[in-house]
């Protein structure tokens, strides 16, 4: 039989051997590895065979080879000497020899075909080499009349072979004359060990089926039956891959290997030119599945125990169970492989190398590329990868692209100065009612504006360029930048911020926020009791059902109670709402009204003119003309469109003038036909919705444009929806933004436990974990609790932590617990207990508080008492025990006493930052090894020209921990 086999123990230095048959079966070539990985050199041959059937070398003795022959003879060489005797060993009956096999001590297994009067499974000694022929007879002899195909000694004992013959697998003992047992299987050929786990070994069928034994499981079956006659077991194998090696066209016998470098690896060649490798992996048994089943024995079962204990013997849950983890193909160098075996590398012992046959005898070498063991993100969206040729890691730094623009101080940046929607809302302009959309006039319509950062098709990124556009680089990009829970900040941060960060839709969120964040400030959301903050126009629509479960109220809310509150809001917003023009037969024109004031989209009509004005002069005639009509303004939207200077839209305007005389007409007309086309035919979404409304006078087909902003199309509907209408619409986009994850929805859902939905679809779609945290922030815990929000905001602490932006993260925290305040003043965010205080090293208390310092908490009085006793100059000693704190370690004087600064360097009265400077002068500072202390100025001074501790005698690098 052809092939090439490592022989392992062969090793010359660094050069590992292979043994190798050509297809004629006429000689033996021993190969070993050379300086140039891909070639093999040719050490010696022994030659003179007749059509070699099967081959085996002794892993102890070095150039010890056998061979079997068609004629059944046995030749015993050494390879690497050529001048010594051949040793040939011949069955009592001329037939063919299938398998041979080496132990550990030298003897020789060998499987014949079946033979009448000679048994098929003989064991030799060769060890004397210089004997006669004819002196060699077997030492054991098994199995009569049956031929053996297959058979192997197995590395961990010197006296256990396995054979395989048509139809039974047998393990036998050298010691004893019957065998260990039996097994009934189809796969009794190419019997291969597993080189790293012993116990495992590998067998396959005519069929190509693979099977995978585990010999412990088989001999601890034979052991429990040794008593009985026969010893045969029905126990199936760990692995079973049925027809896995059938080729229709294979003239050769199947190569299957197991890996020497990777436990639980075993690979085999298909179609001449693929090696695969398969890696299987071990779960471990169950005990306490086990000691059920066991329990379950012992005692009387029920027919439900009873299924219990079938399905724990069936699967056998007190075994280890091998399985396949994963599957790879490796290309070979060259087509018509038969044969291969593998050749690790000699300095990387698990990068994986072939040796490999073809069909016309050549031998090559090749290397195989494999697949990483290991790869790790961490928050710095940094690559490490572990593989068998070592580690690697790709670092990154995202690059913080900030536009022309000071950064201001606390987080803020200056806006930029043109009229695009850019500037920051006024104080004036902190209601809902002040024209919500000031900075919107121009922002809304860049979505379908070409974008000058794209990507060209098939333009490959670079990896850095792929980790920019990362949620993890994106979400510390905004953090560093002051992205927090200021909203017009953020609205600054966004637009500051190039690229992907611009997003329209996520600055309109948080302006809407901000809009509704001032309302609320300004108490313009709060009547009679009940706290309308952050409500969407769905809730204010529903009215008090969708208030429920939630703390907005002392009481239960009723209908009569919300519109009471509704309509107070409403009229809080003075002249302004009486101008809004609302469908007359509505039953809810009040909840119509504030809802209109939530979206932003409510002008008087000379405010709804400076609007159309600074459109037409950023030259947004388009949006200019869909505003007028939106606002039921056809004949302003026909003078915005003449007044272009583009042809097109002049031309357009006189298609919509045409609605002047056709809108009282309901019979059809070629005017009507081509307003639908151009309904359906223009590019620009305002033109579309335009066109749509003049063909019918339907609003419908506006509502369903949506390439338009979700704000003015809830606009539209507020207007001119009937209230049944409008449930439906509502309803049903709420459904779309909330599965889509829309945050322009925001507006619709408000931040309510629906809003909170629409956040989990964002996240899902989006990853974007900051953004989720920092929304939510606004409503949990202050009007309901929901465990997602607390997740996305453990999340987002957690990589703030990572990337060291503590101040970061304590800004953020001071600022949701800030904004956790109830109307009537309660904190609804425990505040974080204090991990570090210091502790008296005579009485081994807190310093901070005093015996009834559970008490002092309650009480203030006793708080300010407290305060003024430690203000007289006790801050130097224990409040318990009154024992004098440590001594500076280099001034001397007791920690608590103020460090001596001369007059001329007091800070002024009005100089805060100088004053908390020179208060930091005074606090303890404290070695976590050697426990001596300074004042925090001594300590500085001191570490910035030293590194040993100003203790005497202590040799603690204080400062290097």
């Amino acid at each position: 039989m052809s092939g090439i086999v490592r022989a392992l123990g062969w090793d010359h230095e660094e050069q590992q051997r292979f043994i190798a048959i050509p297809p004629l079966g006429d000689e033996v070539v021993l190969y070993e590895t050379s300086d140039d990985p891909e070639t093999l050199t040719r050490v010696t041959a022994h030659s003179g065979f007749e059509n070699i059937q099967c081959s085996a070398y002794a892993r102890n003795d070095v150039g010890k080879t056998g061979v079997g022959q068609i004629n059944g003879v046995v030749c015993i060489f050494d390879l690497c000497d050529p001048k010594r005797s051949i040793i040939r060993l011949k069955p009592k009956q001329s037939r063919q020899c299938n398998s041979l096999s080496f132990n550990i001590n030298g003897l020789l297994a060998t499987g014949f075909d079946k033979g009448r009067q000679d048994n098929s499974l003989q064991i030799w000694d060769v060890n004397k080499s210089d004997s006669n022929e004819k002196e060699f007879r077997p030492l054991h002899t098994y199995v009569p009349n049956e031929a053996i195909l297959s058979t192997i000694f197995f590395s961990d004992s010197d006296s256990t072979l396995i054979s395989g013959s048509y139809k039974f697998l047998r393990q036998f003992d050298l010691r004893n004359d019957q065998p260990s047992f039996q097994i009934a299987t189809k796969c009794t050929l190419g019997l291969t060990p597993d080189l790293l786990q012993p116990h495992y070994f590998s067998s396959y069928g005519d069929d190509g089926s693979v099977a995978v034994w585990d010999r412990r499981r088989l001999t601890s079956h034979g052991m429990k039956h040794k008593s009985l006659s026969t010893t045969m077991v029905s126990e199936s194998p760990v692995l079973q891959f049925p027809k896995l090696l059938s080729d229709g066209s294979r003239k050769t016998s199947p190569c299957l290997r197991y890996s020497p470098v990777r436990s639980g690896e075993f690979s085999s060649v298909f179609s001449g030119n693929l090696i695969r490798r398969w890696h299987t992996g071990v779960a471990p048994q169950s005990k306490d599945t086990a000691s059920q089943a066991r329990r379950l024995s012992s005692g009387a079962r029920s027919s439900v125990s009873t299924l219990k204990h079938q399905a724990a013997q069936l699967y056998k849950p007190n075994m280890d169970s091998l399985f396949v983890s994963f599957v790879l193909d490796v290309k070979t160098d060259y087509e018509r492989v038969i044969s291969f075996d593998y050749s690790p590398h000699h300095d990387l012992p698990s990068s994986i190398y072939f040796a490999c046959m073809r069909q016309s005898g050549s031998v090559f070498r090749m290397s195989s590329r494999e697949c990483i063991d290991g790869l790790s993100f961490n928050s710095y969206n940094e690559i490490t990868i572990a593989g068998s040729e070592g580690s690697a890691t790709h670092f990154y730094e995202p690059v913080v692209q900030v536009k022309p623009g000071k950064r201001k101080k606390h987080g803020t940046f200056d806006p930029p100065s043109d009229i695009h929607g850019n500037r920051r809302l006024s104080a004036s302009e902190s209601d809902l009612d002040s024209e919500s959309d000031s900075e919107a006039t121009s922002d809304d319509d860049a979505a379908w504006e070409p974008t000058q950062q794209g990507t060209t098709m098939g333009s490959v990124l670079s990896i850095n360029e792929i980790l920019d556009f990362d949620i993890c680089s994106i979400i510390r990009k905004r953090a560093i930048a002051g992205y927090g829970l200021d909203p017009e900040t953020n609205v600054d941060v966004l637009a500051t911020l190039g690229g992907i960060d611009k997003q329209h839709f996520l600055r309109n969120t948080w302006r809407w926020l901000t809009l509704a964040h001032k309302s609320l400030t300004k108490g313009t959301m709060i009547s009679q009791g009940l706290d309308l903050g952050y409500q969407g126009v769905l809730g204010i629509w529903n009215g008090a059902q969708d208030l429920r479960g939630q703390r907005r109220y002392a009481g239960e809310v009723d209908e009569t109670v919300f519109a009471s509150a509704v309509k107070a809001i409403v009229a809080g917003k003075g002249k302004k709402t009486s101008g809004i023009s609302i469908a007359s037969n509505s039953e809810k024109r009040v909840q119509r009204k504030l809802c209109l004031i939530i979206s932003g989209w409510y002008l008087a009509d000379d405010e709804l003119d400076d609007k159309l004005d600074d459109l037409v002069e950023l030259g947004q005639y388009e949006k200019a003309a869909g505003w007028a009509v939106f606002h039921g303004k056809v004949n302003r939207a026909v003078e915005i469109l003449a007044s272009s200077k583009k042809e097109r839209l002049r031309l357009v305007s006189t298609a919509v003038a045409g609605y002047l005389a056709y809108k009282d007409i309901n019979v059809n007309s070629p005017w009507k036909d081509q307003c639908r086309r151009m309904a359906s035919e223009m590019d620009n979404p305002y033109l579309r919705a335009i066109f749509a409304f003049v063909a019918d006078s339907d609003w419908s087909d506006v509502l369903d444009e949506n390439s338009l902003p979700l704000r003015e199309r809830l606009g539209v509907a507020l207007r001119y929806l009937s209230d049944k209408d409008l449930t439906i619409y509502l309803n049903r986009i709420a459904d779309y933004v909330v599965a889509r994850g829309e945050l322009e929805g925001l507006i619709l859902t408000g931040l309510t436990p629906r809003g909170i939905e629409l956040l989990q679809s964002y996240v899902n779609r989006t990853n974007d974990v900051q953004t989720a945290a920092l929304i939510s922030s606004f409503s949990v815990p202050r009007y309901f609790v929901d465990i997602r929000a607390d997740h996305w905001l453990d999340c987002y602490r957690s990589l703030l932590n990572s990337w060291g932006m503590y101040s970061t993260r304590a800004r953020f925290d001071v600022g949701r617990t800030r904004l956790s305040k109830s109307q009537d003043n309660k904190i609804l965010v425990a505040a974080a207990p204090k991990q570090v205080y210091l502790q008296c090293l005579k009485c081994n208390k807190n310093l901070g508080s005093v015996g009834a310092g559970a008490e002092m908490g309650k009480n203030k009085d006793a708080a300010l008492l407290h305060f003024n006793q430690r203000r007289r100059g006790d801050d130097n000693v224990c409040p318990h025990c009154r024992s004098p704190l440590p001594r500076c370690a280099v001034c001397l004087l007791t920690l608590g006493t103020p460090v001596p600064v001369d007059l001329s360097q007091k800070p002024a009265e009005n100089d805060i930052r100088a004053r908390n400077q020179a208060r930091f002068r005074d606090w303890f500072s404290f070695c976590m090894s050697c426990n001596h202390g300074a004042h925090a100025v001594h300590a500085e001074e001191w570490f910035s020209k030293h590194y040993v501790c100003p203790v005497p005698d202590c040799s603690c690098r204080c400062n290097s921990k």
